[in-house]
Parts: structure tokens; C-alpha cells; sequence
């Protein structure tokens, strides 16, 4: 299948992985390009996928038949060296084709990004040391819910409801040629907390229930985001305690995934990502320039914990995999099932290994 394999280290973490496939080869792929071309072409006379051969190479031509040949020997190739010889790659592989020629040997490369080999910090000790510390923050400052909290919430929602109300009485539209409307107006919409009004917004049975959810769902936040706050503070010092090269892939799937999240955030405020940016004198490029260290710390944090997580064996069952991608399919039908499965595992591995790194100190 193929021959002269050299596999060379390069620099940010790749290996660039060179051979050839023989031209005996090669031309056993040959008729399966032509029957992939064949299903495709369409030559007045002839029913498709039904095209004499030597019609089909007077058509296309017999460069195009190599070239889809090679790449369909590629296509096996590749994983078999890819696995063999670079097991911790992290992204798809970049394949160039070196040399191609009628009656020639293919001679190719490939690059691929690897997981980086690095020495991890005692991290369960950074862990409980970054608990405790939050342990103590949190005794001497007890999460709670004022009045003028669920008070503040409970004002909003009658704000929003009253704007809604003028915007339907008035059949204008939520956008931003209407937010200049006398407040006056609005406030006329206004309705006082009672059992009544609470009713219309939910499951709620009466004001003391509106407000005893209010207060739930504050506290919920507020537990929340001390949570994040404590797993952001055992992040940081696993960062700083870590030092590797992240591969450039990886790098740019942070991008990729900051800039979507981006766009999405802007869409919500009803406004297109290119009228945003002019807004604020940015482009896309500045942008990503400004994220790159973010991205990058997120790539190396993502690092860190895969490799706690394969030092502990901290895997998500398949029945776990599974109940999530059945979930996520109604949300996202336009990706695959494989697709899916890869984000799935991906992340729930990283959660499970946060919560490794957490149960302990959090149990003492």
C-alpha cells in the first residue's frame, strides 16, 4: 500500500509524515475512480453510470482519473500511517500531494497536530488548595437574596411586560426605531404584583410563590457563578504551572468557536455581525487578533484536563455518550451522528474530570 515512510518532528507540536504509494497501487484504485466519475458524468448519449470507458477518459480526461485515484488511495492510507505513527494527533491531518504523474509512484506528505507531551503539576494539590481558599471566601460571604433583589427582578419583569403590552397596543415592533417612545405611555401598562398577574406568567399560584421562585432562581445563579468562579481559579493555576506548545489547530478551533458564539450574540440583538462590527470600527480580523491569547488558554486548559483525564481513566459510559446525543440530535439535525458523539465525549470528559479534581477537597 505504500513505501519510503520517514516521520519527521516539526516545530508547535506536528509531525509531518512523507512516503509513496506505488504505481501498482495506484492503479488498483484506478477503476474505482472511474466507476465514482462515471456515477457523476453526464455525456448526451449515454445513460449515467452506464459510460464506456474510453469515452469516459476522452471526456474527463486521464489526469483527473489519477488524481481522484490517488485520492481515494490517500483516503486509506492516511488513517492507517496517521494511527500508526502519530496516535495523539488532535486534528485532521493536512495531506499534500508531492509528486503525481501517468505510470509514476504517488509520493505524498502529511502534517498533523499532536497532543503535546508535557508534565502535569500536582494538580489534585492545586485543587484543594484553590477549594479551600474558596471555602473560606464563602464563609465570610454567605450567598444570599435581599429583598431589594427579588424587589429589582420582580420591577423588570414588569417593565418588560409593559413595553410588550405598548408595542401590541400600538402594533409597533421591539426594534431600535421605536425604543424613543414617551415613557409616559408605557408606564400605563404597567400592573401591580397580584395573584392574578403573577398567574398569567407561569406556574405560579400567588405572589408569595412568584417571589419564593425568584428567590430560588437568584440563589441558584449566585451558587452558580461562584462555582465558575472556583473552577476558573483551579484553571489558572493549572495554566500557570503548565507550559507547552498548543498545537495551531487547536488554536483556531477556539477562534472558530469564539467567533460563532459571537456572531450568535449579536443576531440576538437583531443586528447583523457586519453592522456591529462597523459599529465599532472592528473587523473580523481584529477581532480574532484581540481573542488569540484567550483562545489559545482555552486550547491549553482543554490540554491539560484530557491529559488528567486519561492519567485517572476519566471516561463518560457509552449510555451516558448516548442520552446526550439523542438529546443534542433535535437540537442541531444538520450535523452527523459521528460529529455528535466526538463533541459529546469531548466535553463531557472534560466536566467529569473538573469534578474529579473537586470531589475530594469539596468532601473534607
Amino acid at each position: 500500500m505504500y513505501e519510503n515512510i520517514t516521520v519527521t518532528p516539526k516545530e508547535n507540536s506536528q509531525v509531518e509524515i512523507t512516503g509513496t504509494i506505488p504505481t501498482a497501487t495506484l492503479t488498483s484504485f484506478r477503476q474505482k475512480a472511474l466507476e465514482k466519475i462515471g456515477q457523476n458524468a453526464k455525456i448526451p448519449g449515454f445513460r449515467q453510470g452506464h459510460i464506456p470507458e474510453k469515452v469516459l477518459v476522452e471526456k474527463v480526461g486521464e489526469m483527473t482519473i489519477l488524481e481522484d485515484a490517488a485520492e481515494l488511495a490517500l483516503q486509506t492510507v492516511v488513517p492507517q500511517l496517521v494511527e500508526q505513527h502519530a496516535p495523539r494527533y488532535v486534528a485532521q491531518p493536512k495531506i499534500t500531494i508531492t509528486k503525481i504523474a501517468p505510470g509514476n509512484p504517488l509520493d505524498f506528505s502529511i502534517t498533523v497536530a499532536i497532543r503535546p507531551l508535557f508534565d502535569l503539576p500536582d494538580y489534585k494539590k492545586i485543587a484543594a488548595e484553590e477549594i479551600a481558599a474558596s471555602k473560606n471566601e464563602a464563609e465570610r460571604e454567605k450567598i444570599v437574596v435581599s429583598n431589594k433583589e427579588i424587589d429589582d427582578v420582580i420591577e423588570q419583569i414588569r417593565n418588560n411586560h409593559a413595553h410588550q403590552e405598548f408595542h401590541k397596543q400600538n402594533k409597533t415592533t421591539l426594534d431600535e426605531n421605536n425604543h424613543n417612545h414617551n415613557a409616559a405611555d408605557v408606564e400605563k401598562y404597567k400592573l401591580d404584583i397580584t395573584d392574578t398577574f403573577v398567574a398569567t406568567l407561569g406556574n405560579f399560584t400567588n405572589v408569595a410563590d412568584f417571589r419564593q421562585k425568584i428567590t430560588e432562581n437568584l440563589l441558584r445563579e449566585k451558587e452558580y457563578r461562584a462555582l465558575e468562579k472556583r473552577r476558573a481559579k483551579i484553571l489558572e493555576k493549572l495554566v500557570s504551572q503548565t507550559k507547552f506548545p498548543v498545537p495551531q489547530p487547536l488554536i483556531d478551533y477556539e477562534l472558530n468557536r469564539m467567533l460563532g458564539q459571537f456572531e450568535d450574540d449579536v443576531r440576538r440583538l437583531g443586528l447583523t455581525v457586519d453592522t456591529y462590527l462597523t459599529h465599532i470600527k472592528k473587523t473580523r480580523e481584529d477581532i480574532q487578533k484581540e481573542w488569540l491569547p484567550e483562545a489559545e488558554k482555552r486550547a491549553r486548559i482543554d490540554l491539560i484536563l484530557e491529559e488528567i483525564a486519561v492519567k485517572e481513566n476519566l471516561r463518560p459510559s457509552s449510555a451516558e455518550i448516548e442520552q446526550e446525543v439523542r438529546r443534542l440530535k433535535n437540537q442541531y439535525a444538520d450535523l452527523n451522528t459521528a460529529q455528535i458523539e466526538s463533541y459529546v465525549n469531548r466535553i463531557m470528559t472534560l466536566e467529569k474530570t473538573i469534578i474529579f479534581l473537586e470531589t475530594p477537597a469539596l468532601k473534607e
